[in-house]
């Protein structure tokens, strides 16, 4: 059966050297039966025209024999393309215009969808990525937490049955010097056991060995390939060399591939690893993956975690907040944040896909009602339905599978474009590219669109009534009956898609608008912010690392054009949380305080960005490390913490910075942390009192901030050069960068919302020109007879309008059952905001005007002599 099937297949491909053998066979038979008649008695002639009386049309055997022996199906495939290609080739401006039109939706939606694969349906990069888990505790009222505490790891690593390996991993920072310019570098501290998990192999040395993360190990790194060749030109030699992190000399053991990727949500750079050491006295909170033991689930490995952390934590930390663990896959952990925001984007494009495909199937439809008289002198010749059908739809296949080369094409060029762009909102993934799975898509993806735009109007336009389009002056009638409704139906599908499209564009406008134009509370403009963090062994003790940042906000208060200079150790929009207090009162008030926040700042904090102060006092210099315990709170803590009395003078009792307590001097008014997130309650502590080893200093110029960087850094590099500023930014573009999530969805689904209107305009405009087109005759009889040309204008606008009406209305229902899904994408608006509701309606139905006055300002002014000559 198979021998037969390709013996036939090939067939296909020599049919003319086929034809030529049977000819030959037959010319043979014609020959021996002439040569038969000739010696019955026959003259020549009438020999040879028995012989062909007897055998038949030689060319209707041969064919009845080729399809016999041949593949049917195929070579009906192979005519119906033929006869597509000269179709489309004789109206090239229709098959540009379908063309383009599809090529843009399948591209669009070829390079959102290679995204989608590669973030959230392409595996892990490890060995058998279904197995890895990522463990998470949830911390009573504070939720779900990234963290877990190093007793519970060490718990799981020494108990666990339902992990086949566990390991441990957190995020750190170091000042790398000698050699090369310092400078500060992201690194990762992980346990001896991770590379193993992950099936890491380097590409020079080797990654962690069993011990190198025991208490007491000597100090190795591993580095990335990326940090190797950019620091150390690659020279596989620095493998077993020494280098100096934060004044400390590691040995370098090996060198980690560039595939090598941390699926981190928070999007974490890695240049180095450091091995972490987990069992020792403190407390630390760490990341922690496990690798399930086959034929066992994540809810079995969970419950058996959560009763080994029950009994590995100390009693203290049990006694303060209740603790429970939770399972996830890590993949499902790591595009968690990212998941709803790309099946969002993915969600427009598809709006915007069967925009594209209602207008292609109107195009289609106009021109085949242009076709009427072919396809009914083609049935009455005996053509079935079925077969003008395939014809059709074989027309409307050719024109998707070249918009879908071309959209591939649109999706590779936009692609990367379209990466860079959203990057913000993608988690570290390794490199995302076209792969099998985008391949078949996109060409399913054209198919399934050929076959959507085109089985419409196909079934519509085998429908002609013969008796009618037959008849020259029917034309009109027919188009009237036959495509008049069906065209308006897929005008109002179009119209509800785009109404879609725009409200929620629309929303993710005013929600944007509305988180953009929030008060932080602080003036952010004209202000750079620098971070140092000095290394420990060099700053050891407070009275140095107080020493250093006050000297380095002297040298710069004196750079000309610098009007103010503050620190803090963790500012607004900055790369540090504030550290959150627990335990806290107010001497006298039987409130507790569980939630504060305290940050320690400079002096000149407070003024340099402009935050007021309602009551009491600034910090002064007075308010130094042998001075009086003071602190500044925010109306948020005096609100909340103070009630009914005078908070100004009250006395802190904490344990977190110092054993005395601490006297609040001032009250200031609120300043936000992050854009969207509403103030905590806020104890600023004086930097002489309560110092860090680091410091964010703030620089208020007189001009564009950025100026000033190249002297603020060599600023810090007079004073000591193995201490690297970083992170050196303005708080304007801090506080874009916070917006960065919010803009990228805007922006694209805006984008999609725009193209979704222009091709509803245009499917409009076409409709209703086609209409006067068609009504030419109609138009020139009722101008003829008197009718006001003014009136002709509006019946043909109210034409268009009415279509357009019934589609916003029937949008307007679909874009209320839709728009919840966007609930958490929005700030400070409802997914069923009456405003942009109101103001989508009335914009679509502008453009609809538009879109219907250019054609009927044409009819308007048919001459009725030219119009009755028509057809």
């Amino acid at each position: 059966m198979e021998f037969d099937f390709l013996r036939r297949f090939r067939r296909f491909f020599r049919r003319r050297h086929w034809d030529v053998e049977r000819a030959r066979e037959l010319e043979a038979h014609l020959e021996i039966e002439t040569d038969e008649n000739i010696a019955r008695g026959m003259s020549p002639e009438e020999a040879r025209y028995a012989a062909h009386r007897k055998l038949g049309n030689t060319t209707l055997i041969r064919e009845e024999i080729y399809h016999m022996n041949s593949l049917g199906w195929l070579e009906t495939l192979w005519q119906d393309l033929r006869l597509a290609v000269r179709m489309l080739h004789r109206s090239p401006g229709f098959t540009t215009m379908a063309v383009l039109t599809l090529a843009l939706g399948i591209g669009a939606t070829t390079a959102i969808f290679t995204v989608v694969n590669a973030v959230l349906l392409r595996p892990l990069p490890y060995p058998h990525p279904e197995e890895l888990v990522y463990v998470q505790q949830v911390l009573g009222d504070f939720g779900i937490q990234q963290f877990v505490y190093s007793p519970e790891y060490s718990g799981w690593q020494d108990r666990s049955r339902s992990l086949r390996q566990v390991a441990a991993y957190m995020f750190a920072q170091y000042n790398l010097t000698g050699g090369a310019e310092p400078e500060r570098v992201s690194a990762g501290m992980a346990t001896a056991s991770f590379f193993s998990l992950l099936g890491v192999r380097p590409v020079a040395g080797r990654t962690f060995l069993p011990g190198d993360d025991a208490p007491g190990s000597a100090p190795v790194v591993v580095l990335s390939e990326a940090l190797w060749k950019r620091r150390y030109g690659g020279d596989p030699s620095v493998v077993g060399k020494g280098i100096t992190l934060d004044g400390k000399d590691y040995t370098v053991v090996g060198v980690l591939p560039s595939s090598f990727v941390i699926p981190d949500r928070f999007k974490s750079d890695y240049a180095l690893w450091v091995p972490l050491v987990t069992r020792q006295k403190e407390v630390a909170v760490i990341r922690v993956v496990g690798r399930l033991k086959p034929g066992l689930t994540a809810a079995t490995a969970q419950a058996e975690l959560d009763t080994i952390a029950q009994s590995a934590l100390p009693k203290r930390i049990l006694d303060s907040v209740k603790i429970s663990v939770v399972l996830s896959t890590w993949h499902d952990q790591v595009t968690e944040n990212s998941r709803r925001s790309l099946l969002l984007i993915l969600g427009a494009v598809g709006f915007l896909l069967l925009i594209a495909c209602v207008n292609v199937a109107n195009l289609m439809l106009s021109r085949a009602t242009a076709r009427e008289r072919e396809i009914a002198v083609r049935l009455a010749t005996g053509a079935r339905r079925s077969r003008i059908i395939r014809q059709l739809l074989t027309e409307s296949a050719l024109l998707a599978l070249v918009g879908g080369v071309l959209g591939l094409g649109l999706a590779r060029w936009g692609k990367d474009l379209l990466v860079a762009f959203i990057s913000p909102n993608l988690p570290a993934l390794e490199p995302i590219g076209l792969d099998y799975r985008v391949l078949g898509f996109s060409m399913f993806l054209a198919v399934l669109t050929g076959l959507a735009a085109g089985i419409a109007p196909a079934l519509q336009s085998s429908k002609v009534s013969l008796s009618e389009v037959l008849k020259e002056a029917s034309r009109a009638t027919s188009e009237v009956r036959s495509g008049k409704v069906f065209r308006n139906v897929l005008i109002v599908f179009e119209t509800a898609l785009a109404l879609v499209l725009l409200v929620g564009s629309g929303l993710l406008f005013r929600s944007f608008l509305r988180a953009r134009g929030i008060d932080l509370g602080f003036r952010s403009k004209n202000v750079l912010t620098v971070t140092v963090d000095l290394t420990p062994s060099a700053y050891a003790t407070p009275n140095l690392q107080a020493a250093f940042f006050q000297q380095l906000m002297e040298r710069i208060k004196g750079l000309e054009g610098v009007q103010a200079v503050a620190g803090s150790s963790c500012p607004p929009l900055g790369n540090r949380e504030t550290s959150v207090t627990t335990g806290l009162n107010v001497e006298g008030q039987s409130v507790d305080v569980p939630d504060a926040r305290t940050t320690a700042v400079s002096p000149d904090y407070f003024q340099a960005l402009g935050i007021p102060l309602t009551q009491g006092r600034y910090f002064t210099d007075g308010d130094g490390a042998t001075s009086p315990s003071v602190a500044i709170v925010d109306e948020s803590f005096a609100r909340r913490y103070c009630p009914g009395a005078k908070c100004l003078g009250g006395r802190l009792a904490s344990w977190v910075r110092r054993k005395d307590r601490l006297t609040i001097v001032g009250i200031t008014a609120n300043a936000r942390d992050w854009t969207e997130r509403e103030p905590h309650p806020k104890i600023y502590l004086p930097f002489s009192q309560a110092s860090e080893p680091y410091m964010t200093v703030l620089v208020r110029t007189a001009g564009n901030p950025k100026l000033w960087a190249s002297a603020v850094r060599s600023q810090v590099a007079i004073i000591d050069k193995n201490q690297p500023p970083h992170d050196v930014m303005t708080l304007d573009e801090l506080r874009a960068q916070s917006l960065t999530p919010r803009r990228v969805n805007l922006l694209l689904v805006g984008a999609f919302a725009g193209l979704g209107l222009l091709l509803a305009s245009v499917g409009i405009y076409g409709v209703v020109s086609y209409s006067v087109s068609r009504r030419t005759h109609e138009i020139g009889v009722r101008i003829a007879l008197g009718a006001e040309r003014w009136d002709v204008l509006q019946s043909v606008v109210a034409q268009g309008l009415k279509v357009v009406l019934i589609g916003v209305a029937i949008g307007l229902v679909g874009a209320l059952a839709l728009t919840r899904l966007l609930a958490s994408l929005l700030y400070g608006v409802k997914p069923t905001d009456p405003l942009t509701f109101a103001a989508v309606s009335v914009l679509l139905t502008v453009v609809a005007l538009l879109a219907s006055f250019v054609p009927a300002r044409r009819a308007m002014k048919v001459d009725p002599m030219v119009a009755l000559r028509y057809e």
